[in-house]
């Protein structure tokens, strides 16, 4: 049963209870039993709950992909109907007029009536604000993640040859070193760093590149590698510094043409490790 009482910002938006409460307050004045705030495909806000959380989830997901590409700004597209508790209710997703990053909300309400558009309006306004707001606070700021990947898919579709049609990319995630970084000092800070860069740049062949996103972020694109071998070759990689050995996490995705072409794929890969 749906339980409208429900409210939770994603923890990475780091949203304080004030901007959270408006937004929830938002989605309760337009009859929304359950609302959804979609910020470049991952929920960051929702409102309410469902026994077919999952299957509203695959729903949506199934269609971003379309959503993003065809989904004209301010124009409710209905997604279906379920039934829940008794009630028989209405699925709406909208995409808001963020032009950088697709933002959609989600508001799953009783069949009648219909939203106003002026309903949409304003629930728009306060979706952009929360947005706008968590996302300045937000470690990962979504709003450079296009121009970030785009750059990135272009050289890895150009790295690509008959020869060697797919490769794989090992993404490294580093320890948290913000705790190191105030008693270092900028200097010895940035020299953690430098050495980070430098042992992935001994570990990158001829026809290979890497690239760091964050501080705790670094990828390596290896054209015609297989999973295997990259296992081998960085699974006892370590990155040693003047003060410390630095803790990560490897993980390692096939890429080919295929997964360069659909937007879904492989953007998930930075998104989920951005």
């Amino acid at each position: 049963m749906i339980d409208s009482t429900h409210v939770s910002p994603s923890p990475s938006m780091q949203m304080t209870d004030y901007h959270s409460r408006r937004l929830g307050i938002s989605f309760a004045s337009v009859g929304a039993h359950l609302g959804w705030v979609y910020l470049a495909g991952e929920i960051v806000y929702e409102f309410g709950r469902t026994e077919k959380e999952e299957w509203l989830r695959s729903l949506v997901s199934g269609q971003m992909t379309t959503l993003i590409r065809e989904l004209e700004f301010m124009e409710p597209k209905s997604l279906g109907t379920f039934s829940e508790g008794g009630r028989d209710l209405k699925i709406n997703i909208m995409r808001l007029p963020e032009g950088e990053v697709p933002v959609f909300a989600l508001v799953v309400q009783e069949i009648e009536p219909e939203l106003s558009k002026r309903n949409w309006e304003d629930l728009a306004n306060q979706v952009l604000t929360f947005c706008a707001t968590g996302i300045s606070l937000r470690e990962k700021n979504l709003l450079d993640f296009p121009t970030i990947i785009e750059p990135i898919r272009k050289k890895i579709d150009r790295s690509l040859t008959k020869d060697q049609p797919a490769g794989v990319i090992a993404f490294f995630h580093l320890q948290d070193l913000s705790p190191f970084f105030k008693p270092l000092g900028v200097v010895k800070s940035q020299e953690i760093l430098r050495e980070v860069t430098a042992t992935l740049h001994k570990e990158t062949k001829e026809n290979e590149f890497n690239f760091q996103l964050n501080p705790r972020s670094y990828f390596l694109f290896c054209p015609g590698e297989t999973l295997d071998g990259a296992n081998h070759r960085f699974g006892s990689l370590y990155f040693p510094s003047k003060h410390l050995i630095l803790d990560y996490k490897l993980k390692i995705f096939p890429i080919d043409r295929e997964i360069l072409a659909d937007d879904s794929r492989f953007s998930a890969i930075f998104i989920e490790n951005f």
